[in-house]
């Protein structure tokens, strides 16, 4: 193998094939997808971060998954109401939780609050820090599905630069571009935090 190939950590499999889908109608007569799936080909590409073709590295098979729109609606509703029921608790905590006699009268109120939100705790091991990453991974891939059809406008500039205080310096030109941000967010969950490899 290669230098490139020891080095390479992503890579993208491109499969050809087919997608059946099944209608049935409904009560007011339309016509709405019930089942869907992927029937793969033979072909199937294999190409490196920057798109160039490569030999594939052994890797694990990998289902193919599709989802329905109502399958989808129903994450993104659901993904609202989690929100909406952490906001109404955080409100509940910030009105409790206001120092003095009162956060020591309902102490234990507000540690079954905090545990209920996830306030975060010193992490004590390895694990714990598995365990945190994949709760993690998970609100973020909630939040992607809230962020379908955003976007978010993001420097032109190096990762690093972001948080070096140079996007905020009114001396320097910085561009922004527009990216999916649910897309961005999966990105976040699968590569940045994830520990699934």
């Amino acid at each position: 193998m290669n230098l490139k190939g020891l080095i390479m950590n992503r890579f993208t499999k491109i499969t050809v094939g087919f997608v059946s889908q099944t209608f049935k109608k409904t009560g007011k007569g339309r016509f709405i997808c019930t089942h869907q799936e992927f029937i793969a080909g033979d072909q199937c590409d294999y190409e490196d971060a920057e798109g160039n073709p490569i030999e594939p590295p052994e890797h694990e098979y990998q289902l193919y998954n599709m989802t329905l729109k109502s399958q989808a609606t129903k994450e993104a509703m659901e993904a609202t109401m989690l929100n909406k029921v952490y906001e109404a608790i955080q409100e509940v905590l910030d009105s409790l939780d206001v120092g003095g006699e009162q956060s020591r009268q309902f102490a234990r109120e507000i540690r079954i609050l905090r545990d209920v939100i996830g306030h975060p705790k010193p992490i004590k091991d390895a694990l714990d820090e598995i365990q945190r990453r994949g709760q993690i991974v998970q609100k973020l891939r909630k939040l992607a599905v809230e962020a379908e059809g955003l976007t978010a406008a993001l420097p032109t500039l190096p990762v690093e630069q972001w948080l070096d205080g140079t996007v905020a310096d009114a001396t320097k030109d910085v561009f922004f571009e527009d990216h999916d941000l649910a897309k961005l967010l999966r990105f976040i969950a699968d590569v940045g935090v994830s520990y699934e490899d």
